[in-house]
């Protein structure tokens, strides 16, 4: 009589552990995203915006009204007859004034929901700048020099009312002072919040100047086509926010 082979109880096979899954960002965050980028490249075009003017439009600002501000101050410091003052230098910078401020006014009036609004605005006069610096062959006159800096002041007027309908971190995308000042108050606070945007704004800027200081040099028709396309890339990203 053989013994009869015994086999040790065996539990329930061991269940494979919950695969871990890389779930997709939810809806608010990839609003955000893309409401960063969208202002990314706003603010790249009015950097470009601001090299166009300043370097084709002779010396003025058309995203930046604080750098006008000091042009009319220095034009009236280094002398000269005042009838060269007011057709020069005051008349460029008061229809940059007139145009961002009034451009601004409508921006704000416009519907509050998201901003897209105005930046249709924006992409209009953007449009329509281009098609007078394209027909001028890029070396406007006096006259309709200023006709194109009250234009593109107006734009980027819009462009600052739609950025701050947009309401990420106060940023404004055509000046950029209260975003540095925002920036170090709050990495010398220890709070790093917005520092990433803030940082890419600048950054943003200042590649915009270079992009429209280089095109005015080796393509001086195509600097007036980064703003349109920069706007246009973003209204598309609004429309998907």
């Amino acid at each position: 009589m053989t013994a009869a082979s015994t086999t040790a109880p065996t539990g329930p096979p061991a269940r494979p552990g919950p695969r871990r899954r890389d779930h997709p960002p939810s809806p608010a965050r990839a609003a955000h995203r893309r409401t960063d980028l969208a202002l990314l490249l706003l603010t790249l075009a009015a950097g470009v915006t601001d090299a166009v003017s300043f370097l084709g439009l002779g010396s003025v600002f058309t995203a930046n009204m604080t750098g006008n501000l000091v042009m009319v101050g220095m034009a009236a410091g280094r002398g000269g007859s005042w009838t060269e003052i007011l057709h020069g230098d005051v008349l460029r910078c008061t229809a940059s004034f007139a145009g961002f401020t009034a451009g601004m006014l409508a921006g704000f009036r416009l519907p509050a929901r998201t901003g897209s609004a105005a930046l249709y605005g924006t992409l209009v006069l953007h449009l329509l700048f281009l098609t007078g610096w394209a027909a001028t062959g890029a070396d406007p006159g006096t006259a309709v020099g200023a006709g194109l800096i009250l234009v593109s002041a107006a734009a980027m007027g819009l462009q600052t009312a739609a950025a701050r309908r947009m309401g990420r971190a106060g940023i404004t995308t055509t000046f950029v002072t209260g975003t540095l000042t925002s920036l170090v108050s709050g990495l010398a606070g220890g709070d790093r919040t917005h520092a990433g945007l803030r940082t890419a704004v600048l950054a943003a800027l200042l590649a915009g100047g270079v992009a429209g200081g280089l095109l005015l040099v080796w393509a001086p028709p195509v600097a007036a086509m980064v703003a349109p396309a920069a706007t246009a890339a973003a209204l598309l990203l609004r429309g998907r926010a």
